[in-house]
């Protein structure tokens, strides 16, 4: 809070609160959904269908809701299911927080992203490299409260190794039994970190004297691809309070 009250303009991912919801809805309808007479059920395989089916089966969902959408959107929603779960509440997180406070006093918000390249970057996926995702997602589902406790505890300690090890190390892990999932990662994460990194050095060497107060989820700043360590490799001075 006392650094945000003494920066000058507020830096994060997506702003939540400005997002063009139709523009959004527009992009999913167009490319989350299949054309043609194409379904979920054709283009996945028999084991994974049937497995999803029962996923949501669990939640009360039946499959003729489903099978329109691609695997990556299928993912999301898995997701999203899971975190309901944990009876969090979305108006609580770091960036929504600072948002809100940020635009009350009028301040300066910049994005790294957009959501449209966000939703790209997920559409963009190989069939091989959704379904995977999707299978990461179902395997996920069940342990989602252990995770997630593993995570929060993790973070609220500082402990970058620890939610390196439990995040994105695991995921790597995975590798021989969802060679996918190293795909998704490089693109979620090094490909992301590689652009983002770009606009942080834009920033940083912004001739104006500002004081930029940046948000970015906790996932992209640990590991030996995380943004710390890229900033490190690049001269900047890092410190963890």
């Amino acid at each position: 809070e006392k650094a945000f009250e003494e920066a000058d303009i507020l830096v994060v991912e997506l702003d939540a609160t400005t997002l063009d919801q139709e523009k959004v809805q527009a992009f999913i309808i167009e490319n989350a959904c299949y054309a043609g007479g194409n379904n979920l059920q054709k283009e996945i395989p028999e084991d994974l269908y049937k497995s999803v089916s029962e996923k949501f089966a669990e939640l009360g969902v039946t499959m003729d809701q489903i099978d329109i959408y691609k695997p990556w959107f299928v993912s999301l929603n898995i997701g999203l299911s899971s975190l309901s779960k944990l009876n969090i509440t979305p108006g609580l997180g770091i960036d929504l927080h600072f948002l809100n406070k940020a635009h009350e006093k009028e301040m300066k918000v910049l994005e790294l992203e957009t959501a449209t390249s966000q939703l790209e970057m997920l559409t963009s996926f190989p069939e091989d490299i959704q379904n995977d995702y999707l299978q990461y997602t179902l395997n996920n589902f069940e342990q989602v409260n252990t995770i997630f406790e593993d995570m929060l505890e993790a973070w609220k300690s500082g402990d970058t190794d620890e939610m390196n090890a439990i995040t994105k190390v695991k995921m790597l892990e995975l590798e021989d039994e969802l060679p996918g999932i190293t795909g998704y990662y490089h693109r979620m994460f090094t490909e992301r970190d590689e652009k983002i990194l770009d606009k942080l050095e834009l920033i940083l060497n912004n001739e104006e004297e500002n004081v930029y107060f940046i948000i970015i989820g906790a996932f992209h700043l640990v590991g030996d691809d995380g943004l710390i360590k890229l900033l490190n490799d690049k001269g900047y001075k890092t410190k963890q309070y």
